[in-house]
């Protein structure tokens, strides 16, 4: 029998249907301080995109389960206060999750996981499956360390991957596409989503304590932001707009399996690259913030970066 722990995220009906991919929709069980005292030190995985199906050009489906073991074997070996994964622990197929997990369990730090828009088209078309039909999760939440506030947003709020059971969520979403795509935005593609207006107020209030708090805050996503592109959220605009206003230090985003970066005000906005990607290349990093310096340190192809406010 599985046993299920609770997630404020899910609906008992939801997290039944989801078993032991439940665990992607638990905020992480944080320690009481920083482990390395002073510093804020951390893990990023981007687009492992797991499937058990023949490489298509770059990605190399089925190399990804050896590459996640070796990075967390590498993360493992770190001080680090968590890891966060940015998206796509999955392709395509919901049979995938569990070996996919099975890695995960070796994990020795606090998971955060964002859902990405493979892990939602799966989950959604389990969920939608059911009876009756169980909505897609939203999948937005907070968790902190002293001194910092981590935000993980839901790109997926509104989106194409939404079912019937999330109410007019996936209306909303067919409207917001056919908006940018009269207005010929380059993110007005079905595999992009937005940030809904739910969500959008629960991340200013979010931000206002924080700012009352004098933490420091950063924030989770598997969609970029910034620069342009056709892989950014679709109202991304409004979500850069609002992070600045509120000098969030930096945005962390995967999905752009090329990876990237650009500064807007006092806000770093980084996407990692995707480990999916090249036949052994395994892009990961590590995340050191201290005396308001970020220092990114690139494991494999990942882009190393040291950025000063």
């Amino acid at each position: 029998m599985t046993v299920i722990s609770p997630s404020l995220l899910l609906s008992d009906e939801q997290a039944q249907a989801l078993g032991n991919v439940s665990a992607l929709y638990q905020p992480p069980e944080m320690h009481d301080a920083l482990v390395n005292g002073a510093r804020l030190r951390f893990g990023l995985i981007a687009d492992p995109q797991y499937a058990d199906a023949d490489s298509q050009k770059e990605r190399h489906y089925r190399n990804s389960l050896n590459k996640l073991a070796t990075a967390i074997t590498e993360l493992n070996d770190s001080k680090l206060d968590f890891v966060v994964t940015l998206g796509d622990l999955v392709d395509r197929d919901w049979g995938s999750f569990d070996p996919v997990l099975s890695r995960y369990a070796a994990l020795r730090h606090p998971h955060a996981a964002v859902i990405g828009n493979h892990d939602a088209e799966v989950i959604t078309r389990h969920l939608a499956s059911q009876t009756p039909a169980l909505g897609l999760p939203k999948s937005y939440y907070a968790f902190s360390l002293p001194g910092y506030r981590f935000l993980v947003i839901d790109g997926n709020d509104i989106s194409l991957y939404c079912n019937h059971a999330n109410g007019d969520d996936r209306q909303m979403a067919e409207y917001m596409l056919d908006e940018l795509n009269e207005c010929q935005q380059p993110q007005a593609q079905p595999w992009n989503g937005a940030v809904g207006p739910v969500q959008l107020k629960w991340l200013e209030k979010q931000l206002r304590e924080a700012r009352a708090q004098r933490e420091i805050v950063l924030v989770f996503g598997h969609y970029p932001l910034t620069p342009v592109n056709s892989h950014n959220l679709w109202n991304c605009e409004t979500l850069v707009e609002l992070l600045c206003r509120y000098r969030v230090r930096a945005y962390f985003a995967g999905h752009d399996h090329r990876g990237g970066y650009d500064r807007v005000g006092d806000t770093d906005f980084i996407t990692l690259k995707g480990m999916v990607d090249g036949e052994s290349s395994l892009p990961f990093s590590s995340v050191t913030l201290a005396d308001d310096v970020l220092t990114l340190t690139g494991y494999g192809t990942e882009i190393s970066r040291v950025l000063s406010r």
